[in-house]
């Protein structure tokens, strides 16, 4: 696992995305009053909000990609990963239309049966699972309709964060989903003051800051693999 080029890969994405709301500051820099000027922070901070949460997107499928890369096994992974990786196995045992091969033709209708076949054949091959090359499939990070510090959190869990590890950003986010939130509910209209956008756009980079720090520090000291492996 190449952790340079990884924190290269951040750091590009977050650098585009810093230079695209550079610009349109600068674009609203030209406008002729105060007044005009506020309402455009208020479009700001709605691209502010788009590039927060597309960065956190990008920064944890690229945390999953460089653990699937690592190729290790179910049995070395993290509990969470490994679940999380199992995940389309998990579906189709939970699944009660899925009839088991077994009884397939003999018993067509016994969906109890059928279950029970599933748990069976699931614990008979229970070694040869966690023998598996981790595999995170692309659904697990979720931004949902709003990346909530809830949302954020249950995001790092399946990951095999601790759901608190980002808690100390969780006011920066708040702050920037409430003024996103007024703002597409039609509140705010009069503007955003300058001081109040500096604020915002603080926040996003440190934010953006602590999700680059605690995702390169968990590959660095290799945290996505647990301490009593079976393999």
């Amino acid at each position: 696992m190449n952790i340079p080029d990884l924190r290269a890969e951040l750091e590009a994405d977050r650098a585009w995305r810093e230079d695209e709301v550079r610009k349109l500051q600068n674009l609203g820099g030209n406008l002729g009053s105060d007044g005009e000027r506020d309402q455009y922070r208020r479009a700001l901070i709605l691209m502010l909000y788009a590039h927060f949460e597309g960065f956190c997107k990008f920064a944890l499928s690229l945390y999953c990609s460089a653990i699937n890369r690592a190729r290790i096994q179910c049995g070395q992974a993290d509990f969470a990963l490994a679940a999380a990786s199992l995940a389309p196995l998990f579906r189709d045992l939970r699944n009660p239309d899925k009839k088991s091969d077994i009884f397939r033709h003999s018993l067509p209708d016994d969906r109890k049966l059928h279950m029970f076949a599933r748990e069976t054949e699931f614990v008979q091959r229970s070694a040869e699972l966690l023998g598996r090359t981790v595999d995170i499939p692309d659904g697990v990070v979720d931004m949902e309709s709003n990346l909530t510090p809830t949302v954020l959190s249950k995001n790092l869990f399946r990951l095999g964060f601790r759901d608190d590890a980002f808690k100390e950003w969780y006011g920066d986010i708040n702050k920037l989903l409430e003024f996103r939130n007024k703002i597409g509910h039609g509140e705010m209209r009069a503007g955003i003051e300058e001081k109040a956008y500096v604020d915002l756009r603080s926040s996003v980079d440190r934010v953006m800051t602590g999700v680059t720090v605690v995702l390169i520090r968990s590959l660095e000291e290799r945290d996505y693999l647990r301490t009593d492996s079976m393999y």
